[in-house]
Parts: structure tokens; sequence; C-alpha cells
């Protein structure tokens, strides 16, 4: 007997399902071309970040080349005033003068370092105070006494806990990747796994400072953890970095930062740093009990490896001869040339997905190893895994060579990108975990935010595309013979990629934002890739060479001159110079000579005033690099 109700195909119960069906559908299809749109964007700020590598290093072998090029000249008066010029205020400063002013509203710390404190000072940089400058120097100080004692190859145990009731579910080492300054992310990994104990190990595995708010504070935190917690329970852990170099400090942000908090003791703090940067352990074994009561030894170093890699010649090394890896001191003896190739090919190496081990073309430094690499190392020192950091993934890790390499990367929405963070969890007797998590603030992924980060990425293509317009230029050309102005779709992305050398951005898709594009014609008037560049020139059109150096390296350029440039004048004089190269080559064996100074300036100094300004510092570098 019938209800009175139907349940045929086209039943309103029917219609109803189908609807749903269809929202349910088309909100996936959104879902999914936002993903598509979030990772062409992290793509492309990726290839930007790569080129600033590229622009640092390009900038120290400009300074190299200073050195090699110029005459020495005698002129005792000109050296006598480089040399009284040349004493920092660090050196007429003495800590134990150091003050704690009374209006100082900030936290107190004890001498003698507590966990009470150690949540103390973590609490009031989540609040965004600057700690004092005779605590800073405290912590600093005493992580250079705790850092002298350690090996060049940390050793951490996750095998057996000396509680082992229950040991197995709570007892786990947590690998953490690059910060980059995000004290945010920092706070947000105590905050959600615990803080350091006997049980709950802590590995960072580096990159700490550079580019993020809050560099200072993240440095600090984790050198007062690792004298706390290192000491009283073997439980906190520290690799260095690429960015825990001097080099890097100057040209991404951390120096500035120093200075803008500290001030007259930015000098002092910055010569301390350096010191904890080099006496950073290069690289930690982390020994896990398996599934299988074997013994697991997992490799976890900040960069990665290359087919040379060379655990006993690591092992052995003196670290802290090596202020700087960024390719500002090559090393005066083999030994010492083959040693810092060891560390730049732990701190720089990426992956690739193709076998072997070439050049790392994205980072012109260092390497990039195939899985047949990973796996000869893995197996040549009986490493079962690979965990790395370095490299930002959307998903905040990835794994390579078939699961014997992994990414680790802990700054989430890195630089106000789209990202999450992650961390590795390593557990006895259980496979790995990967947790991953998004900073309080930072929000979900929307179509808002996507299109933000987007459209700062495709205003940064937009100007790398300016920059190397030369390069592009003799690309368009060959494939328009008859020089109409015009191409083809698919050949204007062609000559793009084969002059940028990438093949992961999406041309084609940003097309209508990078092009004047004809869809009836499917042609594009190439000249236009590089209008609307948002390239600001500093000089006259007659100085097409300086512009053109500006456009590729303005962020270094101005950067460094403004860095050296201390009274803010606009211009660089000797005294301020002479600084400056002392500083730049503070890694070098023999010291920087003042009668090479004084060339210098002379030669970059073109019209003869006593001062370089900016033009001249860009025409120097056209010429010497």
């Amino acid at each position: 007997m019938s209800s009175g109700r139907s349940s045929g195909a086209n039943s309103p119960s029917s219609f109803a399902d189908k609807a749903a069906e269809t929202i349910q559908k088309n909100f996936r299809g959104f879902k999914d071309r936002l993903k598509a749109r979030e990772k062409a964007a992290f793509n492309i700020q990726q290839l930007i970040e790569y080129s600033e590598e590229q622009d640092h290093l390009n900038l120290n072998k400009f300074f190299l080349r200073w050195i090699k090029l110029i005459k020495h000249t005698d002129n005792d008066e000109m050296n006598r005033y480089i040399s009284n010029s040349i004493q920092d205020d660090f050196m007429k400063i003495r800590e134990v003068d150091i003050k704690i002013e009374a209006n100082y509203t900030g936290i107190h710390l004890n001498e003698e370092f507590c966990e009470a404190d150690f949540e103390k000072l973590v609490n009031s940089f989540r609040n965004e105070q600057i700690l004092h400058t005779r605590y800073a120097l405290m912590i600093i100080n005493k992580a250079i006494d705790y850092l002298k004692n350690l090996p060049n190859v940390n050793e951490i145990n996750c095998v057996e806990d000396p509680e082992p009731e229950n040991y197995e579910n709570e007892f786990k080492v947590n690998v953490v990747g690059d910060l980059h300054g995000q004290f945010i992310d920092l706070y947000t990994i105590f905050d959600l796994n615990g803080l350091p104990s006997r049980k709950n190990i802590y590995l960072f595995n580096g990159d700490f400072v550079d580019r993020g708010a809050q560099q200072c504070e993240v440095l600090l935190t984790l050198l007062y953890g690792l004298v706390l917690y290192g000491g009283k329970y073997n439980s906190f852990f520290l690799n260095r970095g690429n960015h825990e170099d001097y080099g890097c400090s100057v040209r991404f942000g951390f120096k500035e930062e120093v200075m803008t908090k500290y001030c007259l003791y930015s000098k002092l703090l910055m010569k301390k740093c350096a010191q904890v940067f080099v006496l950073l352990p290069l690289m930690s074994i982390v020994y896990q009990k398996s599934i299988k009561q074997q013994i697991n030894r997992i490799l976890v170093v900040h960069g990665g490896i290359s087919k040379d890699t060379d655990l006993n010649m690591i092992m052995s090394l003196q670290r802290n001869k090596y202020p700087s890896l960024d390719g500002t001191y090559s090393g005066s003896t083999d030994l010492e040339r083959k040693e810092k190739q060891q560390m730049q090919d732990l701190l720089w190496s990426d992956p690739q997905n193709s076998f072997g081990c070439t050049f790392n073309r994205q980072r012109h430094i260092a390497k990039q190893f195939g899985p047949d690499v990973t796996e000869a190392i893995l197996e040549k020192y009986g490493f079962s895994l690979l965990i790395r950091s370095h490299e930002c993934k959307v998903e905040g890790y990835e794994f390579h060579h078939n699961n014997k390499c992994i990414t680790i990367f802990s700054a989430s929405n890195y630089c106000g990108g789209i990202n999450k963070g992650s961390i590795c969890i390593i557990r006895p007797k259980q496979k790995l975990e990967i947790k991953q998590f998004i900073s309080p603030g930072s929000g979900e992924l929307d179509k808002h935010r996507v299109e933000l980060f987007e459209t700062k990425a495709i205003r940064g293509l937009k100007r790398l595309v300016f920059a190397n317009r030369n390069n592009i230029r003799e690309h368009f050309k060959k494939l328009d013979p008859k020089n109409t102005g015009y191409l083809s779709l698919s050949d204007w992305s062609m000559a793009l990629t084969k002059a940028m050398g990438v093949e992961k951005i999406p041309w084609l898709r940003y097309r209508d934002k990078l092009v004047d594009y004809n869809p009836k014609k499917n042609m594009v008037k190439y000249e236009s890739s590089f209008d609307n560049c948002d390239i600001l020139y500093t000089f006259t059109t007659e100085h097409n060479d300086i512009n053109d150096a500006l456009a590729r390296y303005k962020e270094t350029l101005v950067a460094l001159f403004n860095l050296i440039d201390d009274n803010h004048s606009g211009t660089i004089n000797l005294q301020e110079f002479a600084n400056a190269c002392k500083i730049i080559f503070l890694d070098q064996n023999e010291a920087i000579s003042d009668e090479a100074i004084k060339s210098m300036i002379e030669a970059m100094d073109t019209n003869k005033d006593g001062k370089i300004d900016l033009a001249e510092f860009t025409q120097a570098f056209i010429i010497y690099t």
C-alpha cells in the first residue's frame, strides 16, 4: 500500500540529494583550484628566495675580487687614520659596566638558570618584550662556554629512558626545522608538544635567525634552553644552519634587528653571536630502538649531504675555524678547502629527484644529491634515515628518495606565506610521526589569503623577470627571427623557462598578469613582459648598466649600503667603509690591510669627493663581478 510519498528518481528527496552532491563537488573543485593556486604561488616565492641567496653570494664574490685586484699603496698618514678609526665601539664597553636602568620594565633573570625563568622568558617574548642587554649577554656568554665543550656531532638517545615505566609512549625526540625568527612558531611548538624535559627531548635543526620579526628572541630562547636543559637533562640540542653565519646575518636581517633592539650594544652582541654561530654542532645522530628491537641511527643535518660526505672528517675538523660558509673564505690549504666544502655541503645542499650529485644551481653553492647518493651515504655509515630542513614546504614537510630522506620546516606561513609548519617526532619502537601546525592568528587557507600571497609572489616574479631581461630578450629574439614583436603563448612560456632556468613556474597560469595577451590569436606581445615591474630607478637613464644591476641586486646592494652607512648620510665615508671591511672579512686568516681599504675606496670614488654614493657602490659591483 502506497504511503502517498514518492520515492522515484524525480522525488524531492532525490533532487535534494543531487543538489547536495553538486554543491559538495563544486566545493571540492574550489578547494582543489585554491590548492593549485597556492602551490603555483609558493613555487614563485621559492624561486625569489633562491635568487636572494644567489645575490648574497655574488656580493661576497664582489668583495673577494676587490681584494685580489686592488693595488696596495703606501701612505703612513692614511694608514694611521684608518687604524685609529677602526676601533669598534664594543671594545670600549665593559660588560660589567652595563647596568639595568630603573625604568626597565622587562623580566629579570637569575644568574643560575632554572625552569621557572625559562617559562618566564618564553612568555615575555610571546608578549613581545625586549630582554635587557645585560641578560641577553648573560645567556649568550653561558651558551658560548657550554658550546665550547660540545663535539661536532650531537648524539641523542631515544633507546632507553632512565625511568623506563611507560617510556615508549612518553619518551620522544622532537626534531624542529627552520624557525627563521618566527617566535610564535617556537611558542606554538612548546605549547603543543610540551616544554623540554628528561623525556621530552628537542633538536633544533638550524636557521634560527634571519627574515622573521623576533630573531633575537628565538635565538636567546634556544640558547637558554640549551644551557639549562642540555646541561641538566641532556635533552636540548642545536644544529648549525646556513643562516647561522655572519655573512647571512648581515644580508638577511639579523644584524639589522640586533642594531634596532640593542642600539649602543649591538656590535658587542653581534660579536658574541658570531662566536655562538661557529661553535654550533654541525649535525646530530639520533639512536632509536625500532619495532623489531634493532637500533636505528638517524642522521639529522640542516641542508643535506653529497657523494663526498666524510663523517670522519666532519667529526674531527675544528668547526670554529670557519665563521662564514657563504663563500667569502675559500681556505688557504687543501685541508681547509676540503673541510669547508664538507661544512658547506651539510648546511647548503638540497635533494634532487634525478640520480647523481651535481652543483646546486638554484643556490649557487654546495650540492644537489639524488636518491642513489642518499642510499650510498646511509649504507656507508649505517644510517636508516636522513632528516633535513633548509627548504620551505607547503605542508611543512616532504618525503624524498624512497622515504629515506625527509624535509622538516617549522616556520608556518613563512614570510607572510601560506605554508604549514611541522616537526618530526621520534619515539622508541614506533614509527616516525609528522605533526603539522599553523601558528595562532594565521588562519586556515582561504581565497583571500591565497590571493594576497599570489599578488605578492607575482610582483616579485615581475621584478625578477625585469632583472633578467637581457638574457630573456635573447631567447625571445631567437624565437622571433622576423622581429614581429609577438610570440605564441607556448613559445613565450618556453623562452622564459629556459632563460630563467626553472621548471616549476606556471607562466601560462599567470599570462594575464605578466604579459599583454591576445586570446583570439593566442599570441603575446613579449616586450610587455618587462612593463609594470615595480622597479624604481635611482639614477638617470644614462646609467643603464647601474640601473640593470640595481634591478637584479637591489635588495642586497641597498641593504648592505645602508648597513655600512652608519650615520645614514646617504654616502659612505672612509671610516664607515673601513669598519665594514673589517667586519666582512673577519673570517680571513690574515686581516685585510689598511692599504687595501684605502685602495678600494679610492677606486670606488669615481668623482673623487672622498665619499661613495649608491651609484658608485653599484658601479663597482658591476665591474668586479
